[in-house]
């Protein structure tokens, strides 16, 4: 069994003749110190294991003691102290005070570090927790942090920042808290930001409708970069409102008639559905064949990156053509809008979208039912159908 005493050793003391009061952990008939921060000028003002002769003795005192029940809490925590061996258990004990005075930053590094997330996300985290430590500093103690400094935080950033982005940080902060209490950093009865997070649905209305896709379409700039926004735009519509991020990875060679495909964005996430797949439309591959390069993949690139500037050209798009909004996105929420109008089942939306289908528990359904790619490529040739019509809905 382990004991503890305070102690003042004469042959420890330090060079200018003070002494550092330690704690003397007594184990497995071995005995090892732990130095504290309280310091002695002389050992005449240590008696009995109290600092005696000086005007601050009753508040070092109170440091001892404070300092001797967080060593005891430490080894009453580690399990099979018996089988330690005295420095074993003293290595233990400063462990785990140095892992209870933990920085924001500092778990926020070692949460990154282990994270499985891919690297773009890691990136988003760095800006999240600058948003984080704009309001909180980043050199606070994890165990420091309350429920009142979270809602300070969310006073500060509302109207400077979208709900859905302070949401995210929250969520940043929920991982760290959850990261502490599994490493033994700290330990919240509960966590600070409970009851905090509030359920943000962020939609953007962004969808063209059926004429405005049409006018995009049919409109010609002028200018060639600028139209290559719009063959890329009409691209990501007919194949099924694509991310440009998984459009440009295709290597368009390898694909035939069909497109299958991993959602980059829910590629780490356990889902049923791990591909999207259907058969392209022939007016996707028009696009595909006029934009492919000699690698099968999409030439509009500089440097590595899409050439066209999708910021630029949908303003220019908007403006030219007095649609109330256009960005790049706009076709993969105009593609689920209108399949979605036609009477398509969700779930084949979802599928065609590349979402999570059943990940997370939810939408147990998927576990019995299976959206085919022949069904894709019959909601793809849907929604085609109806935009090469006149009609609308």
């Amino acid at each position: 069994m382990a004991t503890i005493s305070l102690a003042v050793v004469p042959g420890k003391a330090l060079r200018d003749g003070k002494h550092k009061v330690r704690v003397a952990v007594a184990h497995n008939s071995q005995t090892r110190y732990i130095p504290t921060d309280v310091i002695l000028d002389s050992i005449k003002e240590w008696k009995n294991g109290k600092v005696v002769k000086r005007d601050d003795a009753s508040y070092l005192n109170i440091k001892l003691l404070k300092r001797m029940q967080e060593i005891q809490r430490a080894i009453d925590e580690t399990p099979y102290v018996e089988g330690l061996s005295c420095s074993e258990l003293v290595e233990v004990i400063t462990q785990t005070r140095r892992r209870r005075s933990l920085t924001l930053r500092a778990v926020f590094d070692e949460l990154v570090e282990v994270s499985s997330a891919a690297d773009t996300t890691k990136k988003l985290y760095g800006t999240y927790f600058r948003a984080l430590t704009s309001v909180i500093p980043e050199q606070t103690l994890i165990t420091n942090v309350t429920p009142v400094m979270v809602q300070r935080f969310i006073r500060a950033k509302e109207g400077q920042i979208s709900p859905i982005y302070i949401k995210s940080v929250l969520s940043l902060l929920s991982q760290m808290f959850s990261h502490s209490q599994r490493n033994g950093y700290a330990d919240f009865r509960v966590k600070p930001t409970d009851g905090l997070i509030r359920k943000v649905v962020a939609v953007r209305q962004n969808w063209l409708t059926p004429d405005e896709i049409r006018r995009v379409r049919d409109f010609d700039c002028g200018s060639k970069g600028f139209d290559n926004f719009r063959d890329i735009f009409m691209l990501s519509y007919y194949l099924g409102g694509i991310n440009m991020i998984d459009l440009f990875k295709i290597n368009f060679d390898e694909c035939g008639r069909t497109i299958k495909y991993v959602r980059t964005k829910t590629q780490r996430v356990v889902k049923i559905n791990a591909f999207v797949e259907f058969d392209m439309p022939d007016e996707a591959l028009e696009i595909i064949e006029r934009h492919k390069g000699a690698d099968g993949r999409l030439n509009t690139y500089r440097r590595g990156k899409p050439s066209l500037s999708t910021g630029v050209a949908a303003i220019r798009y908007r403006d030219l053509l007095g649609l109330p909004q256009l960005t790049f996105y706009s076709a993969r929420k105009s593609f689920a809008q209108h399949a979605f109008s036609l009477g398509v089942s969700e779930s084949v939306i979802d599928f065609v979208l590349g979402h999570s289908l059943g990940a997370g528990g939810h939408g147990i359904l998927y576990s019995y039912v299976k959206v085919t790619p022949q069904m894709a490529t019959e909601c793809v040739r849907k929604v085609c159908d109806f935009i090469a019509s006149s009609e609308n809905f």
